[in-house]
């Protein structure tokens, strides 16, 4: 598959090489307004200026890009990994109808081993709930990141939820006074120094804990992340994807 990625800056230039090292995959030129050094294959400011063959897009560059991306795609009929954060509701809802004429997938995290975390999550929460273990979620992050809990994090959440009647988030305790309910799931969030993303999903029995952990020791699995999505999309009919359906 020939893949433009589009974006530049420190994420850009990871998947840039992440597509290089892909075996099924060859990059066809990158997409970006500015460009501090230039790559070693075509470089254009839009998506407008590409008139050879492409088979897909990798996004990880600003919310003000996305018409470009979804025009281009349609047009193409080709898919799209579309990582950039930050969209409105209004662009979530834009994506996902581009979706019904093209496979994307669009995620805050294309780790593929939160995936698999997520696949886990799903698989076990039901049993262990049911041989009364509590079920806890804990994320950390750097200190840059503005949002708590994290998407990732929402998204265990939402995956545990469904092996258990009534369950609620708790997100703070220290104005509750009262004992831990059977049915709520508590989400911590730490924020500290340069963290990449560390995720815990903790399963409290009598006398036993079990935990299942997912830590993020470069921004380079983000990227490795994103080209396995693209290999995944080339065999995907028309549709929104995300971790929790992709894999």
């Amino acid at each position: 598959m020939k893949v433009i990625v589009y974006g530049y800056g420190v994420m850009g230039k990871k998947v840039c090489r992440a597509v290089k090292n892909d075996a099924n995959l060859e990059l066809a030129g990158v997409v970006s307004p500015v460009f501090d050094e230039q790559p070693d294959v075509p470089a254009y400011k839009s998506l407008k200026e590409v008139t050879g063959e492409v088979d897909g897009v990798i996004d990880f560059s600003h919310p003000n890009n996305l018409e470009d991306i979804l025009t281009f795609v349609k047009e193409r009929k080709i898919p799209a990994v579309i990582a950039t954060t930050g969209f409105s509701e209004e662009a979530l809802q834009a994506i996902r109808e581009a979706s019904k004429e093209v496979p994307i997938f669009q995620s805050y995290n294309t780790s593929f081993g939160v995936a698999m975390l997520n696949k886990m999550v799903k698989e076990f929460t039901k049993e262990l709930y049911e041989h009364d273990f509590d079920v806890e979620i804990l994320e950390a992050h750097h200190h840059r990141k503005i949002d708590a809990p994290s998407g990732t994090a929402k998204m265990l959440y939402n995956s545990a939820a469904q092996s258990i009647d009534g369950a609620h988030a708790i997100y703070d305790r220290e104005s509750r006074h009262q004992a831990r309910e059977r049915n709520e799931i508590g989400i911590q969030s730490l924020r500290a120094g340069t963290i990449y993303g560390e995720h815990t999903v903790l399963y409290g029995g009598d006398d036993e804990l079990i935990e299942i952990k997912h830590t993020a020791l470069s921004r380079d699995i983000f990227a490795k992340g994103a080209v396995s999505a693209m290999n995944a999309l080339a065999s995907k009919e028309a549709g929104f994807y995300d971790l929790e359906t992709l894999y």
